[in-house]
Parts: C-alpha cells; structure tokens; sequence
C-alpha cells in the first residue's frame, strides 16, 4: 500500500499531465488559424497544387505545436497559447539555451521550407491568372511554368518527394491550357482552381503568420539571454509581406482596410483594424486587439459596415 507521501507524489503527477494536456490543447487551438480550406471532390493539376499546400502546412503546424510547447516549457514562459504569455525573468541554464536556440532555428528553417514551397505554388497561380485575364500567350505561360519547375528543384533540394510532385501536376497544367477531349475548353477549370489556390494560400499565410507571431517571444526570451536567432528567410518574408499587403488591400463597400498596431507593453502588440474611405480617412476602426488573426478584425469592421448600413463616402 502507497504511503501517504507517495499518493500526494502520485497526485501532484498527474495534475501535472493535466495542466500539460490543456496547455498543449489550447496551443494547438492557436495554431488552429488558417485552418485548411476543403471541398474539392476530385484532385488533378492544379487542384492537387492547392492541397499539397494544406498538407505542408498542417505538417508544419504538428511541427510547431511540440517545438513550441518545449520550447515555452524549457525558457519558463507562461501561457504562451495566449499571445499575451509571461515572460521570465531570469534565463534557464547554458545548455537549456543552447538546445532551444537548435530547436528554434530547426523551426525556423522548416517555416522556411514550407513558405518557399507556398511561393511557388503562389507564382504558378499567377502564370495561369495571367494566361486567363489574356495577359500573356500561352506559349509565354509554358515558359514561364518551366521556370517555376526548375525554380523549384533548386528551392526545394531536401524535400525531392514534394518536387517531383510539384513538377508532374504543373505538366498537367500545361496540358489544360487547350481542351478536354470532347473539345469543351478547361480554361473554366483552371479560373476555379486558380481563384481556390488564392484561398490556400491566404489561409496559410495566416497560419505561418500565427507561428511566426509565438516564434517571436521565444526569441525575445533567447535574445534577452545573450542568444542569437537565425533570421527569418526571404521566403518567409515575402510570404507574411505578401498576406499583409492584401489584407491592407481589401475593398469593400467603397472601404479599404488596413491593420495597424499599437504598443500594448515593450513586448506585446494589439492590433486594431480600421475602415478608411477613398481619400484616406479612417471613419472606422476596432477595439484593440491581441488576436493573432487580422482577418478577425475585418471581418469585424464588415458587420460593422452592414449592421449600420455605412457608406464610405
């Protein structure tokens, strides 16, 4: 029979689990934004484009959830799955530094990867746009998608599986750039897989962004305790810049969007979306917020919009 000392050891244990499970529950509800986008019945070219993105993206998010967590854990950081966590005072040992700074850049270099791979899928759904608002010929949009081939193979050297897919389903593109067999036109076909690839690709910016954003204090942490953290890659960056720009971009109603941020503490950010006019003029704007989803706001200022019937000029 257990002592008394060994059932309270025992009991400590497991609220501990406990305490770990909803941590590690309510992180991964975090890195739920940008879920993946769904309803394609059949998948051939493009189509198949688009999904591979949700795949890489929910891989990297099964990734960040453990890294994240450990990494949290390890640096004495406090509700992290906020986006508001309490950050340490004091800094763990050497060689608890030294594992996390590997294990967030190994991050880091995987957010890398994975938005490299976006951003050539991106590019690609551009050619094809391109090719149907008659921009440029199809025999322009061929070159150019052997570019992007071959752009990826040399992005993508550690993942030769992905290329290879990559390569094969931007053939199939090129073969939809005519007709079926029955002669009906796939340029439809292509319109619809283009403007879905849009929708992939904003959600899972949203969800790097959402990443990005927890990355962020564990370098604060790192940084503060004489560590350096590797810069985030040009891939990443032009995919975050990318995501912004159209969400500061959004037309609706005559309004345009925009994020803005203010200072909240020396570490933490709100966010505030606003609703401006056409000559610039801010005639709307949220409550601040510590939401690590900027479309929340938009989509906050449009019921706004709606309920009050508002016109932007």
């Amino acid at each position: 029979m257990a002592t008394p000392e060994e059932l309270e050891q025992q009991a400590r244990q497991e609220a501990r689990q406990r305490q770990i499970l909803k941590t590690k529950l309510a992180l991964q509800k975090t890195l739920a934004i940008g879920a993946a986008v769904g309803g394609i019945q059949q998948l051939s070219g493009l189509d198949k484009i688009n999904q591979s993105i949700n795949n890489k993206v929910e891989s990297l998010k099964s990734k960040a959830l453990d890294q994240l967590f450990n990494l949290a854990n390890d640096l004495g950081i406090e509700g992290l799955e906020t986006g508001v966590p309490i950050l340490p005072d004091l800094c763990p040992s050497p060689a608890i530094l030294t594992r996390a700074l590997q294990i967030r850049n190994n991050l880091g270099g995987s957010i890398e990867t994975t938005a490299a791979y976006i951003n050539i899928v991106d590019n690609s759904l551009q050619i094809v746009s391109d090719l149907l608002n008659g921009t440029i010929t199809g025999l322009t949009a061929l070159n150019l998608l052997k570019l992007a081939s071959s752009a990826a193979t040399k992005v993508l050297p550690t993942a030769p599986g992905a290329v290879t897919a990559l390569l094969a389903d931007l053939d199939d593109v090129r073969t939809l750039i005519t007709f079926k067999t029955d002669g009906t036109p796939k340029l439809p076909e292509l319109k619809r897989a283009v403007d879905n690839g849009a929708a992939y690709i904003s959600k899972a910016s949203t969800a790097i962004n959402t990443i990005l954003q927890l990355l962020s204090f564990i370098d604060q942490v790192l940084i503060k305790c004489g560590q350096n953290p590797n810069n985030l890659g040009e891939n990443t960056d032009k995919l975050i810049n990318k995501a912004k720009q159209a969400v500061d971009n959004t037309l609706y109603k005559g309004f345009t969007f925009r994020i803005v941020e203010k200072a909240f503490s020396p570490t933490v950010n709100q966010k505030i979306g606003q609703a401006l006019n056409s000559q610039g003029i801010v005639l709307l704007e949220t409550e601040p917020s510590f939401t690590l989803d900027p479309q929340v706001l938009i989509e906050e200022l449009k019921l706004i919009i709606d309920r009050d019937n508002l016109k932007a000029n």
